[in-house]
């Protein structure tokens, strides 16, 4: 499972984003970066500059290896995007990098990735977010605080680099972070009681569509995963990203961003 890419700031652009392609985590279109670079790009005008993902790709991997981070695996989307009555089978771009550096430590259960999009179809800005992977199961729970992006104006090629700089800078920080959380959730045991409540409050706090919610806990009561067998947060949060899975991947920024808020309230009390 990712945990911990969040598509925030929550209040910018990031989470008005429509329909994306979905990573290899999810039942999408795999492609490869050959894919990605060969992604046709629309000509730019006096107030739209649609960057192509291959420099978009580069920009975020010239980031990383700034600050010695090295990427271990990659995998990416493209969905078809329509601009100005012309389809491009390839505008829309969704990726998830996995990370690591020398001086940072995740331990066997977990490890560090970073979430990318970008789109030629102005209806998608270009961003980053990082977080964390969880290698139990193959699932996107989108965990943190920060993350960046630009939409694709005339000074795109003068600003993004600088923003995405600022956010694999605090990739290391969120980490610290992101394993407190992940301990408290550990730490804290839910009775059926709360998690019957939990159900609730995440449907009504729009985590997910109310038809979700038998499913989920159906998947909090009988996990695929040995590992979320314990009757814990940290369990019923891997329920939550297990069965969100199915849903586009523009949506979980903002539903994990609701569900670790009262994930949060339920640790404290």
């Amino acid at each position: 499972m990712v945990v911990g890419c969040y598509l925030t700031c929550m209040n910018s652009p990031l989470q008005r984003e429509e329909t994306m392609a979905r990573a290899s985590f999810f039942s999408g279109n795999k492609v490869t970066e050959a894919d990605v670079r060969s992604a046709e790009t629309p000509p730019e005008t006096r107030t739209h500059v649609p960057m192509p993902h291959g420099e978009f790709l580069d920009n975020v991997l010239s980031v990383l290896r700034g600050q010695q981070w090295e990427v271990t695996s990659q995998q990416f989307g493209l969905d078809k995007g329509k601009l100005d009555d012309v389809v491009y089978p390839m505008a829309r771009l969704f990726g998830v990098l996995k990370v690591q550096k020398e001086d940072v430590v995740t331990g066997d259960e977990y490890q560090l990735a970073i979430g990318i999009r970008n789109a030629h179809d102005k209806r998608v800005t270009a961003g980053m977010v990082g977080g964390l992977s969880v290698m139990v199961c193959d699932n996107l729970d989108f965990f943190g605080d920060f993350g960046t992006s630009h939409k694709h104006t005339v000074n795109i090629r003068h600003e993004l680099p600088a923003r995405l700089w600022q956010v694999v800078c605090k990739l290391t920080e969120a980490h610290s972070n992101h394993r407190v959380a992940i301990d408290s959730y550990k730490a804290r045991e839910i009775s059926d009681t709360e998690s019957h409540d939990l159900i609730v409050q995440c449907a009504d706090r729009g985590v997910y569509p109310w038809q979700f919610g038998e499913k989920v806990l159906s998947e909090y009561r009988k996990p695929r995963h040995e590992a979320f067998e314990e009757r814990t947060v940290w369990a019923f949060n891997n329920a939550v990203t297990e069965i969100l899975k199915a849903r586009r991947v523009s949506e979980l920024p903002t539903s994990m961003s609701r569900f670790h808020a009262l994930a949060k309230d339920v640790c404290m009390n």
